[in-house]
Parts: structure tokens; sequence; C-alpha cells
């Protein structure tokens, strides 16, 4: 039998096909965290975030043609809704519904999900939060998150805040 060689693959490659895999093989009953989001605020009330007015977006939340809604718990939506300096309670919980096209967003077609959860007190740190790829994922650390999340670090690693979307 001869062995195969696998060629290493980079960082970024690993976790998005490891992303990829976890999210379609969860089944299951979603996280009571964030179970109800949809009664949560929706802080895109006035419409969706879509383009990619970061600049890091790439096909990450179905890149810059997506449509993104986003909503908080009420442990973190004074701060979300408030003005920087963003540094988010324990316990915030931010849901970011994501649709490939704006058919799909306005048929409110069943969106990705990917939640964040902030566990440690205080800012200036991504271990200061966890992350989730899907409604029924499991909440954990996630280097690929943090990796782009460490971008709005200024932000407490929230990048669709109230100036954000005032400033779009």
């Amino acid at each position: 039998m001869k062995a195969h060689r696998l060629k290493p693959l980079g960082a970024v490659a690993a976790a998005v096909l490891i992303g990829t895999a976890c999210t379609t093989f969860l089944k299951g009953d979603p996280d009571p965290r964030w179970a109800d989001y949809k009664n949560w605020t929706k802080i895109t009330e006035g419409g969706p975030a879509t383009g990619d007015p970061t600049g890091f977006v790439g096909s990450v939340h179905n890149g810059s043609e997506g449509y993104r809604d986003v909503y908080v718990n009420d442990i973190g939506k004074e701060t979300l809704l408030g003005t920087a300096p963003y540094v988010f309670p324990v316990g915030t919980v931010i849901v970011k519904e994501q649709f490939k096209t704006k058919a799909a967003w306005e048929k409110q077609s069943k969106p990705g999900l990917t939640v964040s959860i902030k566990k440690l007190a205080g800012s200036g740190s991504s271990d200061n939060w966890e992350w989730a790829d899907s409604y029924t994922g499991t909440a954990g650390p996630s280097a690929f998150c943090s990796g782009c999340h460490t971008i709005a670090a200024k932000d407490d690693f929230a990048f669709t805040t109230a100036d954000f979307l005032a400033d779009h």
C-alpha cells in the first residue's frame, strides 16, 4: 500500500476547512444563550449591513455581496447602541444573520448565523470572547474568528456598532 503525503495547509486555509466541516455536521438544539435571538434588539433595523466597508470581509459572512442583520441581547444592548469606547459586559451575545443575496434577505430565507459571546470582563484581548459558527453550534475560542475580529480591538472586537453603522 502506497502512503500519500499531504501538503501542509496554511493556518487560514486549515481554519476555513475545519470551520466548514464543523458546520456541515452540527445538529441539535441551539444554545439557550441565543435560542431566542429574534426577540432581541435588531441593531440593523434601518436596513442590513452589506458591502465591505472595513476591507476585511473577503468571503466570510457571505462576502461583500452578502446582506447581514445583527441582533444583541439585553446585556449588551446599551453598549452596542451607545458610543465609543465600547467595552461589552460579560454575557453580551451578538448574533449575525448572513444572507447571500438581497432576494434571500427580503424573503428572510434561512440565514447563516455566527455568534459572539463576551465571556470575560474588560477589553483588549480576543480571549475575552467565544464564537459559534451556526445556530446549533458550540461556542468556544476560535483562532479563525479572533484573527479577523482583532482588527476591531478598539471596539472590543465588535465590528457592527452604532458608530460603525452611522458612518456606513
